[in-house]
């Protein structure tokens, strides 16, 4: 899973980007104006599974996040610096937006300003798209080239949306098209607004583009608890009511906004988490793992997490028959434990 991590000059993106790396703040990739962490999600299901296989390794599902140094607004003479962003965001499954909520220098937060703005310019960026391919797709319709009519008509259909200022993510027809998916579209990924808020700030509420989430974040509060050892950043959340840290706050609403879920396999090797769409058939599950599994599919072996847990190892939850045998239309839920059966 990648997110990009986007926000106006001095909103505390990279501040909110350093406290979501967490641990692997010190372990951070920066390349020209992107900079990347690799996260392992928490999920405490895991170790239990480890303990339950005696696995010699755990290996957690990971988010991939880009903060990406660039101002949507300066586009004349940064051609290539911009079309070098999109290039970087057009694999991201989605954005996070940051907009400031504290004061700057004397200048007081406009966070519903700064997300009109930025989301204005995620669509100004889709709708140059748009126009370019359409033009160059018309023109080859009227010298008789072959062009594939379906991707003409959706493509219509995003300059409509665009034009009247709305994101391509309110079409379900379009988020779903392939032949959208070659393009570098901002506005049809899912967002998650960050209200990045001062330590005395209070919570504010904006009026959120279509299909977007919100929370708030203490972003320079978060960075600064990131840095200490687990049992310090814990007293300090409690003097300040910081309920959740910001990694697995993040992490959690990107999983939802993404509609995401995840089973997890285990054995003497390894146990391990796998991230996967939800509504995804067993068979689509194997071909997380791998390709062969996939083409291959027999069976699945699956049991719930819980039942599991409770059985205390995976041969008394088949004593039990908890252990159940699904076919490759068997619908995987969250916390599944499944091993796959498969033959090529």
């Amino acid at each position: 899973m990648k997110i990009g991590i986007i926000g106006l000059p001095q909103s505390g993106k990279t501040t909110i980007f350093r406290a979501a790396a967490g641990e692997a703040a010190g372990q951070v990739e920066e390349k020209g104006s992107i900079a990347r962490a690799v996260v392992k999600v928490p999920d405490e299901r895991l170790d239990v599974l480890q303990r339950i296989f005696s696995s010699a390794k755990k290996t957690p599902a990971t988010v991939q996040y880009l903060d990406l140094s660039f101002d949507l607004r300066e586009r004349e003479g940064r051609g290539k610096e911009l079309e070098k962003l999109l290039h970087e965001l057009k694999p991201a499954d989605a954005l996070i937006m940051v907009v400031r909520n504290f004061e700057l220098a004397g200048i007081p937060p406009e966070p519903q300003k700064e997300l009109d703005t930025l989301h204005e310019e995620l669509i100004l960026s889709d709708l140059a798209i748009v126009e370019r391919k359409l033009e160059r797709l018309e023109k080859e319709a009227k010298k008789g080239a072959s062009i594939v009519e379906k991707e003409l008509e959706e493509l219509r259909e995003a300059k409509k949306l665009l034009d009247e200022g709305r994101p391509l993510r309110v079409s379900s027809n379009l988020r779903k098209s392939p032949y959208m998916k070659g393009y570098a579209f901002l506005s049809i990924k899912p967002l998650l607004v960050v209200i990045n808020s001062g330590e005395e700030a209070e919570e504010v509420k904006l009026n959120l583009p279509p299909f977007a989430e919100a929370i708030h974040i203490k972003g320079r509060l978060e960075a600064d608890l990131a840095e200490l050892s687990s049992e310090e950043a814990e007293i300090f959340r409690e003097e300040y009511g910081l309920l959740e840290p910001a990694l697995p706050l993040l992490i959690r609403k990107s999983f939802e906004i993404l509609d995401l879920i995840c089973f997890f396999t285990g054995g003497e090797k390894e146990a391990r988490a796998w991230p996967i769409p939800r509504g995804s058939t067993a068979q689509k599950a194997a071909g997380t793992i791998h390709s062969d599994m996939e083409r291959g599919f027999i069976r699945a072996e699956v049991v719930a997490y819980d039942d599991l847990v409770e059985a205390g190892s995976y041969q008394a939850a088949q004593k039990k028959g908890k252990v159940r045998l699904e076919g490759k239309d068997y619908v995987v839920k969250d916390g599944d434990v499944i091993i796959f059966r498969f033959s090529v």
